[in-house]
């Protein structure tokens, strides 16, 4: 994951998250197998045949991790030197439609622009696309202490 890329997983929407290991939040395993299309991004060559890959892995992409042909995982990184309003109501939509939330850190939210757009203000992501050099100075600040 490139420094610029804001982190997040795509999970199926649940009950009782608190009771459950961050595996199995993220587990798409015995869940309705939502459509692997995203159409606001170009399907790419994965570096593994286990996964479907949307966009560049250095840029926006969402990759479905699958383990025996059944969906594992939903990962999402989204390159916010770059990253467009369209594109987040567009990946918003997505979620919408097959019923899923996003995992930010330990933190679910909504698909909801609002929610995630704060999350990604609130990211070291953020910091390193707002100002690069204070923020790897403010990391060497952290390593010192």
């Amino acid at each position: 994951m490139a420094i610029w890329q804001f982190q997040c997983n795509i999970i199926p929407a649940r009950v009782n998250f608190d009771r459950l290991s961050r595996d199995k939040i993220v587990s798409w395993k015995g869940e309705t197998q939502p459509s692997n299309e995203v159409t606001f991004l170009e399907q790419e060559k994965s570096w593994s045949k286990d996964i479907i890959q949307y966009g560049k892995s250095d840029e926006t992409c969402i990759e479905f991790i699958y383990i025996d042909n059944i969906l594992d995982e939903i990962d999402c990184r989204l390159d916010l030197r770059k990253f467009t309003k369209t594109e987040l109501i567009l990946l918003v939509e997505y979620v919408q439609e097959i019923g899923a939330m996003f995992l930010v850190g330990d933190m679910i939210y909504a698909p909801k622009v609002e929610s995630l757009l704060e999350a990604m203000k609130n990211s070291n992501a953020n910091q390193y696309c707002k100002n690069p050099m204070n923020y790897i100075l403010s990391l060497n600040e952290t390593l010192e202490d």
